[in-house]
């Protein structure tokens, strides 16, 4: 029989065996956070579900119930209305920010050009100058708000950079700044401002008006000329149709016979082009 081990031995082993076991490198491993819901007031969001509610609309096998259809139909435009909102405003930022520098600018110039020609109303004495005076500082007021209410959808047009650009050696600066031509809007302007500040802010905040609808209008019917007269050509040009009698024993055309009626063809095609 073999030794038997000592009871301490047997006893030091064990704990030993067991803490080793238990003991395991810890592996770090990264936290994985949720996904984040989807915002359904965001751009993205409505122009997904616009997208889905278009498809299921398209789709001809599915037939759904008239009340649910309407539904969706409302809900369609109702998003579509939304998804222009949020370009509009995202558009008007853009613009605000592009012309914000040369508005402010000119307005505070027609602000100064204001002051001096009240100061001067207030000192001339003569009613020749005094009425010059007052159209001069009335289109520097005019100045004012059209560089404030200039309508942002719209490419600003600036008041005076012609003038800047020309003399510079005239005796009044406010003057040769103040008579010269002003672009269409001013006049726009000028007559909103007798209707109220509410008038002048709804100008400010207009949309741009487009002439694409006319233009998208003229393109058809300038093709179904075009249509029209490549018509008429072609019955012009096209000959008139031989009936063949092989009965009556005419010979049959030659190549050199085809190929001079054909000729003859577009000399009078070319012949109608030049009328």
């Amino acid at each position: 029989m073999g030794k038997k081990r000592p009871h301490s031995e047997g006893e030091s082993s064990g704990p030993a065996v067991e803490d080793g076991a238990r003991k395991r490198p810890r592996i770090n491993r990264p936290h994985k956070s949720k996904p984040a819901a989807a915002n359904p007031d965001s751009l993205s969001a409505i122009k997904k579900r616009a997208r889905a509610i278009e498809r299921l609309l398209a789709r001809d096998n599915v037939k759904l119930p008239a009340n649910k259809q309407n539904d969706l139909e409302r809900e369609l435009a109702a998003h579509k209305q939304r998804i222009a909102d949020m370009g509009f405003k995202k558009e008007r930022s853009k613009m605000i920010a592009k012309y914000h520098m040369v508005r402010f600018f000119e307005r505070k110039k027609a602000a100064r050009f204001a002051k001096q020609l009240e100061r001067k109303v207030a000192q001339a004495a003569d009613p020749e100058e005094v009425a010059q005076l007052r159209a001069d500082l009335h289109v520097a007021q005019v100045d004012i708000d059209y560089a404030r209410y200039f309508p942002f959808m719209e490419p600003y047009v600036s008041l005076y950079a012609a003038a800047a650009a020309g003399e510079k050696d005239a005796t009044n600066k406010a003057a040769h700044y103040l008579r010269t031509p002003r672009p269409p809007m001013w006049a726009i302007v000028e007559k909103t401002r007798e209707e109220g500040q509410a008038a002048l802010e709804r100008l400010q905040n207009r949309r741009p008006q487009t002439s694409v609808s006319a233009e998208v209008a003229d393109k058809p019917a300038k093709r179904n000329v075009s249509v029209k007269q490549s018509s008429s050509k072609k019955t012009k040009e096209a000959p008139e149709p031989k009936t063949k009698n092989p009965a009556r024993g005419k010979p049959n055309k030659t190549s050199e016979d085809e190929t001079a009626e054909d000729s003859d063809d577009s000399d009078g095609g070319g012949f109608f082009e030049e009328d």
